[in-house]
């Protein structure tokens, strides 16, 4: 797996999410699926499995993918080469994104499901560009990923581990706003039910793209962002509720924002509790700033950087 566009192994990798990819739909919470498509400002976006033996992927699949960007912000900060394919140690990888379970063979196996899940997944987005014209575009996450194993007394030892991200998945991670995590806060802050981290990073997301000190989200807008399929006052009731109560509770997570639920009454927001009735379309979430800043915001290449490296190594530049 040694070669000129190849990272090295890296012990110790951060993590790193984008702006955008917080606010999109793109991983449903529920397990297991095929198909999935959702439609938000007039945007759809419906997602496949080109594998019939495979599912679509999963937020907790996305981890591989926060994992991955962090490592090629890693490797470009340091002086390598910009690459679409990234080495890495199994451990490693294994030991970031274990959810406390003693390290085995099971968890190797996990990785590649995972991965599995990422290659399979077919994102197809639609985006009207007025005057009756749409833009289409289909993409995956992972082109390709190939790992050295080792048979042993004991079983099977995986030595290495070799993916290949796709151009569309490349230019989002190095192009696009976003922010570094360490390994540690990032398990802290998903250690929850997908729905409810997902609810902290869609929160953050908006807080950021206003701007201010202060935003509000419908809360059925919300709810179609994490994605998640249950009816809207379940997830008033049950998902949003917890949240809302966790998020306070995490350090990480209340350092950065502060959640409430509010009514929306003569154009004013509201304090309400959630056992008060209250029609659904009037409920927001209040998102302000925590106890601490905000994200430092950067980009891992510029434009030219990318159009320059797609060009050398034989790929197409293409518009994010």
């Amino acid at each position: 797996m040694d070669g000129h566009h190849n990272l090295q192994s890296i012990p110790d990798l951060g993590m790193r999410s984008d702006v955008y990819s917080m606010l999109l739909p793109f991983f449903p919470e529920e397990a297991g699926l095929r198909e999935y498509e959702a439609t938000i400002n007039g945007h759809t976006v419906r997602i496949t499995a080109d594998d019939p033996e495979t599912p679509i992927a999963t937020p907790h699949d996305r981890k591989i993918l926060n994992l991955l960007a962090g490592a090629i912000a890693r490797n470009i900060r340091s002086g390598g080469e910009p690459t679409r394919h990234v080495v890495m140690d199994t451990r490693t990888i294994v030991e970031t994104l274990n959810d406390g379970s003693p390290v085995g063979g099971s968890q190797y196996s996990m990785i590649l499901d995972r991965l599995k899940r990422l290659m399979s997944t077919i994102i197809e987005t639609e985006m009207p560009l007025g005057d009756g014209i749409k833009r289409r575009r289909r993409f995956r996450w992972i082109d390709a990923f190939e790992h050295d194993d080792k048979d042993l007394p004991g079983g099977r030892k995986m030595l290495g581990l070799r993916i290949t991200i796709s151009e569309d998945a490349f230019i989002w991670m190095t192009r696009s706003l976003g922010f570094d995590i360490s390994g540690a806060d990032f398990k802290s802050l998903t250690s929850y039910r997908s729905s409810i981290w997902r609810i902290y990073e869609i929160c953050l997301a908006r807080l950021i793209a206003s701007r201010n000190n202060v935003t509000h989200i419908a809360i059925d807008d919300l709810r179609m962002r994490i994605p998640i399929s249950s009816q809207l006052k379940l997830f008033k009731s049950r998902t949003l509720k917890t949240a809302l109560q966790e998020i306070p509770l995490n350090p990480e997570m209340s350092e950065h924002i502060k959640v409430e639920l509010v009514c929306r009454k003569e154009g004013r927001f509201e304090p309400i509790d959630f056992a008060k009735r209250a029609k659904l379309d009037t409920l927001y979430v209040r998102v302000s700033r925590g106890n601490g800043p905000l994200p430092s915001l950067n980009t891992i290449l510029a434009k030219g950087d990318i159009d320059s490296m797609l060009l050398e190594t034989g790929g197409r530049p293409m518009i994010a």
